[in-house]
């Protein structure tokens, strides 16, 4: 039986709270505080946090109570170990507030996470919204998840998952704030499963008539260093029972909702080259008891997945999936033996003792498809960095480093180019060396021979082995505080930028002003054109903009002392893993705000508490305010 702890009489529908956020928690004793803190600081104040103790065994629920003793807006609700889905359930089913979000406990909450995803659905009146996310630890700090990277790489409001069919990926609950209303309406719940949010998510894509997806990072992912989350363990045959049944129910929401079929072929495929592939690897390692249990599982799982469906998979994960469908066992296990890092010798033998002339042939294939050193038709990934930017005359100088076997380095052909508009622009290489560890390359970088682009556009290296179907492209990873000054021109400037690529940019010099910036104590000096009457600092919302004022008298210009301590005190880091953050500088002028670029490297200076911060260019080669990493 659930029961509340912490009950408080219901307000009426005048007085509920903007936003519910249910957190269930069990066994998260070392992560559980760190996620409330950031649940209680968040910049959207009207809230209600519902904190659900699913029987934690630790310390959670003496965490849990301390919350709701010092603030009002805390919640503990009980009930007996079930499970994620049905300790969140229990949450959503208490939640009293206009919009509804679930939160992992392990899990932290960007400040701005809450404001952002409200404000999206305020404007739109779509019936949820997703976040970017990114993952953390403490060994590698943040970074971006790839899962969410690519459908999350723009923002786009009121959209659809059949006009943005990449959002399959977008699999997780907790990036999300929907309308209760909307979830209500839909009676969603979750499942008393491993792997519950993948229904659910997919289901609310496919009902939804509208979505807003948000580039800005409202989520942090735990990458938890004990491995004992639950996606990390894949060997365990319970969490695979369960992750099969996840993808079952998923299968069934597909055809039911008559989903898109290009949503149905991506579902189809990835559970086809990973789910398939993970239930036979658990199948394989798991004791002889249990081994038959796990292959009906697959077997069941490859049967629904129709292969007409599943048209995108690799030929390791297509041969599987056949023997599946074929009843042929002692090939699936063969493969995923192989695919969970055996070598191709004991494939060959398992296979070759099956005495099926079709499957060696078969195997032999996917074996050379999956050890082929480049595919003909893909470019491998070039990796290379530049190491000096300067200017001559009107022509920019980058020296490049690339990393390649010295053997294919001494044959290569280097080429570049800068992408524009969609058309690739080729760039001068004037001298490549071959060194022991690769080449090292100069490229000259023509103002004038390069279309306008306000947006910068990446630097791109392609590189081929004449006579070999070997190539290799990518972009030049490079550090901000390396790169020259700005080249102007009567009417315009061009700009370097790195975040991280190395990028160009032709400004037009009527959509910004020119600043040098100097440092005096803890100040930042801006030389300014006359015209200027103050410097704003942008902040997002709901953190006010701060303006600076400009003395005019400095002849034959203006100027402005911008001191950082104004600025960050107040505003909060958009990545609360690393503390980083930047904020753009705007210059108001009579024709209204425009964009400042400066010239010189960065600036460094302390703060009173000893924080470094810069100033530097964004990726748009804008002129912004960041404070560095301690």
């Amino acid at each position: 039986m659930a029961t509340a702890l912490s009950p408080r009489p219901d307000r009426d529908d005048a007085s509920a709270p903007t936003l519910s956020v249910v957190v269930p928690f069990y066994g998260v004793e070392d992560y559980l505080e760190e996620c409330l803190v950031s649940l209680r600081d968040q910049l959207l104040q009207d809230v209600e946090f519902l904190l659900v103790d699913d029987g934690s065994p630790d310390g959670c629920v003496d965490i849990a109570e301390r919350f709701v003793q010092e603030d009002p807006r805390f919640r503990l609700l009980r009930q007996e170990n079930a499970g994620l889905g049905p300790a969140r359930n229990l949450g959503a089913q208490h939640a009293r507030g206009r919009y509804i979000t679930f939160v992992d406990s392990d899990d932290v909450v960007a400040p701005r996470g809450f404001v952002a995803m409200v404000d999206s659905l305020e404007e739109t009146g779509s019936q949820f919204a997703a976040g970017n996310a990114k993952r953390f630890n403490r060994e590698r700090g943040s970074y971006q998840s790839w899962t969410h990277e690519e459908p999350f790489a723009t923002t786009v409001r009121r959209t659809t998952l059949a006009a943005r069919p990449d959002l399959i990926r977008d699999r997780m609950v907790w990036n999300k704030l929907y309308r209760r209303s909307f979830w209500q309406e839909g009676s969603f719940a979750f499942p008393p499963i491993r792997y519950e949010d993948y229904p659910v998510t997919l289901r609310a894509y496919l009902e939804a008539t509208s979505v807003d997806i948000l580039s800005e990072h409202v989520y942090f992912w735990r990458d938890r260093e004990s491995g004992t989350s639950i996606t990390q363990q894949t060997a365990d045959v319970r969490n695979a029972a369960e992750r099969f049944e996840s993808a079952r129910m998923v299968m069934d929401v597909l055809h039911s909702h008559d989903a898109p079929a290009e949503v149905t072929r991506r579902v189809a495929s990835y559970f086809a080259r990973v789910d398939l592939g993970s239930l036979m690897g658990t199948a394989v390692a798991a004791a002889p008891e249990d081994r038959d249990g796990v292959e009906a599982m697959a077997r069941e799982l490859a049967r629904i997945i129709d292969p007409r469906e599943a048209t995108e998979q690799i030929e390791s994960s297509r041969l599987m999936h056949r023997a599946l469908r074929d009843g042929d066992l002692p090939l699936a296990r063969a493969m995923a033996r192989w695919r969970t890092g055996g070598s191709n010798a004991q494939l060959i033998r398992e296979v070759a003792a099956t005495r099926n002339p079709l499957s060696l042939a078969a195997v032999a294939r996917a074996v050379v498809v999956a050890k082929a050193p480049q595919h003909p038709l893909r470019p491998r990934r070039l990796r290379s960095t530049f190491v000096d930017a300067t200017w001559h005359d009107a022509t920019l100088r980058l020296t490049i480093e690339t990393r390649l076997r010295g053997s294919l380095a001494r044959r290569a052909r280097l080429e570049a180019c800068v992408e524009i508009a969609g058309e690739r622009h080729p760039v001068a290489v004037e001298r490549v060396t071959s060194q022991p560890w690769g080449l090292t390359a100069d490229v000259a970088l023509a103002p004038g021979g390069l279309p306008s682009t306000p947006q910068p556009a990446v630097i791109t290296l392609s590189l081929a082995v004449p006579g070999t179907p070997l190539r290799w492209q990518g972009p030049v990873a490079g550090d901000p505080n390396d790169l020259p000054a700005p080249h102007l021109a009567t009417a315009t400037a061009f700009v370097v930028t790195a975040a991280p690529d190395l990028a160009v940019a032709t400004l037009d010099r009527a959509d910004f002003v020119m600043a040098e910036v100097t440092t005096r104590g803890p100040l930042f000096e801006f030389d300014l054109p006359r015209d200027v009457t103050a410097l704003r600092v942008l902040r997002p919302h709901p953190t006010p903009d701060v303006d600076v004022p400009v003395d005019a008298n400095e002849a034959p210009g203006a100027r402005a002392a911008l001191d950082p301590a104004i600025v960050l005190p107040d505003d909060v880091p958009d990545d609360p893993i690393s503390g980083v953050f930047e904020r753009e500088i705007m210059a108001l002028t009579p024709g209204g705000p425009t964009a400042v670029v400066f010239t010189g490297p960065p600036l460094a200076s302390a703060l009173a508490d000893g924080r470094r911060v810069e100033i530097g260019r964004n990726e748009d080669a804008r002129a912004v305010l960041r404070p560095l990493a301690d």
